[in-house]
Parts: structure tokens; C-alpha cells; sequence
């Protein structure tokens, strides 16, 4: 009875005959945060949004300890970084909605005015008519009266 052969150890070839790619897949990017978002192409109408996003983020992070936050906070820093860069970037790129983009123009401000009812009422409204698209930042806009 003839034994079953093993191919452990050796390279096989592909259907083509050739040999498969040993080179390593380089690793992805990190993703854009709120620093390091490419802001060069926003549309000038949209640039305070960048402005008045940053701030509070600023503000916020620094509420939270910044740099000597505990792991539970930093990592919540880190997140609504990366979150709020992902907008930057979509606004860099013009891959939001002319409704999104006016609604987050308004929104922010709204913030900038210290009007927390309007920029609520606009952040609830985002979430029911563009939430597709703007879910993933949206909850790092949160408001409080």
C-alpha cells in the first residue's frame, strides 16, 4: 500500500506554475487622528469646523488628564482622535454630503456661540437624516446643556 506523501516544508507552486510571493504585506497605515488628518484642500467655509472641532478637543482631552489620563481615558482620547481625524479627512477630500457638511458647518457654529440648544437640535438631526454617513464621528459631538 503506497504511503501518502506530505508537502510540509516545501514551497508549491501556483496554478500558473509559478512560485507564490514570500514578501510580506507592508502594514496598513495608521489611521489619520486629529493631528495628522491632511486639513490642506477643506474649502474655506469649512475650515472653522476644523478649528472649533480641534479646540474642544483640546479642551476636552485636557479635562480628561491629556497626557497622564489613565489607560481608560487616554484610550477614549485616542478614539475620538482618530474619529474626528476620519471627518478632517472627509472633508478634505469633499467625500461628505453637501447637507452633512452644511449641518456640521452650523453645528459647529453653533458650539463656537455657546448656543448648546441649536447645536443639539442639529446634532439630533444629523443622526436621523445623515447618520449613514456621519455615525462613525458623530457621538464625539456630543453636547451638554
Amino acid at each position: 500500500m503506497p504511503m501518502p506523501v506530505s508537502n510540509t516544508g516545501v514551497a508549491q507552486r501556483t496554478s500558473s506554475g509559478q512560485m507564490p510571493s514570500t514578501s510580506p504585506t507592508p502594514p496598513a497605515a495608521p489611521p489619520p487622528t486629529i493631528h495628522t488628518a491632511d486639513v490642506s484642500n477643506v474649502l474655506a467655509h469649512q475650515r472653522a469646523v476644523i478649528t472649533t472641532l480641534t479646540r474642544l478637543f483640546t479642551e476636552t482631552s485636557e479635562i480628561m488628564g491629556g497626557t497622564h489620563a489613565v489607560p481608560a481615558k487616554k484610550r477614549e482620547i485616542d478614539d475620538n482622535s482618530k474619529k474626528l481625524g476620519a471627518l478632517f479627512v472627509k472633508l478634505n477630500s469633499g467625500d461628505i454630503s453637501k447637507n452633512a457638511s452644511e449641518k456640521v458647518v452650523q453645528l459647529c457654529q453653533a458650539l463656537d456661540r455657546g448656543d448648546f440648544t441649536t447645536a443639539l437640535r442639529i446634532q439630533v438631526d444629523l443622526t436621523t437624516s445623515d447618520w449613514d454617513e456621519c455615525s462613525f464621528w458623530l457621538a464625539n459631538t456630543e453636547t451638554n446643556d
